[in-house]
């Protein structure tokens, strides 16, 4: 039976994509007689699926949406139709339905999205071309193209705004704020979260707008869960899931027990974290984003060492490293590689520790590239349009007052706006100066080093090239981490001699052995504690000896030599910030 119908299923997508509208009438000898019959059943099916109207083709697409064979069939039946009736709304609507039946191949995804702009940008339909710009930018968001994503997501918000469309500009303004999530802007995103949540609970009927009613209510509780509000977001994951009906609940049910399993998590509830994980995961279809289970594997790792079940953790985390390159990157799984780096320097496994540590390097340098970028398009295309419309409706309102005030507020709007645009370049050229001010040092410092000839030196070049790649290993590794280092140790494990060790640092390095072991310690020390929230509540005689200063002073020494401040000022001027 199971044979028969995938054998009429097939043949009917064969006679939908045929241009040969008789092709079963076309017998060949091989073919049995009950092939022929069935190929009649088919051929009748299909008279009866394009018979169907356009609301009855959607609802049947719905309802077998996890059976992709059948749900083709409606879709394409749905476009059929609407081609051989040559109307351009409905043909908009099925590759709207294609858009999302081939959201798991993005290269032909995005193609029905263009298809969906091209044919309906000059039309005067309310949800076209919005649909298709958004249906765009969530494909190249999952592919972590964020600025080309936030284009898409602008050009449909203007549609949607010029069309009185407020559907699709909550729809637009939700992915928009998605966006600053992934710039770590959790609280200009919970803004937006809500300013769309206030906007929904305001309507006649919440029923048109239910599913962003749910997505609202479970980023909020998302983002308070990025920002270590745990309190409030087990508020809002509460509220999502009273709001959800019997079939969004199926929908949105994975996802939903991600967000609550991460929030018993941080509440400190490590048993139903991970039993909500466990669900989540099992859950997660084959098409499910990368994101999505890479995140849930973290939290089920995090669950397990607090459960006291390393092994089993770090199977998860491993998972994570496993599935994650720079393509599918992104900052909130980037405590699974700080974790399994801790856990290999426990096991004195160097050899991994280096690898995860160079991936780790490698992909938040990657990200921090399209972060740059984004971060720079999300303020000159979007934040300052807001500025300006915030301004426009500011001298609207204005102009209904009388003429005396009417001039002075308007000056007084536009010196705010100016100032506050003026404050955030400054800021932000300021950082852009000292980012380029990083670059060309490093570059100099580069430059330096390659324009250092051989014959400067009295030791033979092999000797020195042995010597300095040992060095960088040396680096790599930490190992000046070790309090107990000495010159001669050193150039003992280089197998060289500690006259030799001392020319090439001095002459490599421009500095001396102790300055050279300091700098590397500071370094690591500035960075630990520009990153590590936890390291920053270490006493000072615990940092001095966890990157291998004997004392105290020497460290506060050698830390305000390098910095021009003292440890205690530059861990009060990080927390600051």
């Amino acid at each position: 039976m199971h044979a028969l119908l995938r054998v009429l299923i097939i043949s009917v997508f064969y006679i939908l994509n045929s241009s040969c509208p008789a092709v079963f009438a076309q017998s060949k000898p091989n073919i049995s007689d009950r092939f022929k019959s069935q190929s009649v059943q088919v051929e009748k099916a299909i008279d009866s699926l394009l018979q169907k109207t356009y609301a009855k083709l959607e609802e049947g697409y719905n309802a077998n949406k996890q059976d992709s064979i059948v749900s083709k069939l409606y879709v394409n039946a749905y476009l059929t139709k609407a081609k051989k009736e040559n109307n351009i709304l409905e043909i908009a609507n099925g590759y709207h339905l294609f858009c999302w039946l081939t959201v798991g191949n993005p290269k032909q995804s995005k193609q029905y999205a263009d298809s969906i702009i091209d044919l309906t940008k000059n039309k005067k339909y309310k949800k076209y071309p919005t649909r298709g710009h958004l249906l765009k930018g969530y494909v190249l968001f999952g592919e972590k193209r964020y600025s080309e994503a936030l284009e898409s997501y602008l050009s449909g918000l203007k549609y949607a705004e010029q069309k009185n469309d407020p559907e699709n500009v909550i729809a637009l303004k939700y992915n928009i704020a998605l966006l600053r999530n992934v710039l770590g802007e959790d609280k200009e995103a919970l803004k937006t979260y809500f300013s769309n949540l206030k906007f929904i609970n305001k309507q006649d009927t919440i029923i048109k707008f239910r599913s962003h009613h749910v997505l609202a209510l479970l980023k909020i509780s998302d983002t308070y869960n990025r920002l270590g509000v745990a309190d409030s977001g087990y508020i809002y994951i509460k509220k999502a899931i009273r709001a959800t009906l019997t079939g969004e609940k199926q929908y949105y049910y994975p996802e939903m027990l991600t967000i609550s399993g991460i929030n018993s998590y941080l509440r400190k509830d490590y048993k139903t974290a991970f039993d909500s994980l466990s669900k989540a995961n099992k859950l997660f279809s084959h098409n499910s984003s990368h994101s999505n289970k890479a995140v849930t594997y973290l939290w089920l790792g995090k669950s397990l060492s607090e459960l006291n079940k390393p092994n089993k953790a770090y199977t998860y985390l491993k998972k994570v490293d496993s599935m994650t390159e720079a393509s599918n990157y992104s900052s909130n799984i980037r405590d699974a590689y700080t974790l399994l780096i801790d856990h290999y320097k426990a096991k004195g496994d160097k050899d991994n520790q280096l690898r995860l540590m160079q991936k780790l390097i490698r992909l938040d340098s990657v990200a921090s590239t399209k972060h740059k970028k984004l971060n720079v398009d999300l303020v000159k295309k979007y934040d300052t349009a807001q500025l300006i419309k915030e301004k426009d409706l500011l001298i609207q309102s204005i102009q209904d007052q009388n003429q005396k005030t009417r001039y002075n507020f308007i000056l007084i709007g536009i010196g705010i706006i100016l100032a506050l645009t003026l404050l955030y370049y400054y800021f932000y050229r300021k950082k852009q100066r000292q980012y380029e001010k990083d670059f060309d040092e490093k570059l100099r410092s580069i430059e330096t080093k390659n324009s250092k000839k051989t014959k400067e030196l009295e030791i033979a070049s092999e000797v020195t090239d042995d010597i300095i790649k040992k060095l960088e290993a040396f680096e790599q590794s930490q190992m000046f981490l070790n309090s107990n280092l000495t010159m001669a140790k050193v150039a003992k494990s280089f197998k060289t001699n500690s006259t030799y060790l001392s020319k090439i640092i001095n002459t490599h390095k421009k500095k001396n052995f102790a300055n050279y072991l300091n700098d590397l310690r500071i370094d690591y020390c500035i960075e630990q504690i520009k990153t590590n929230k936890n390291f920053r509540l270490y006493a000072i005689k615990s940092i001095a000896k966890e990157v291998g200063f004997n004392s105290v002073q020497s460290f506060s020494s050698a830390f305000h030599k390098k910095t021009g401040k003292y440890p205690s000022e530059f861990i009060r001027s990080a927390d600051a910030l």
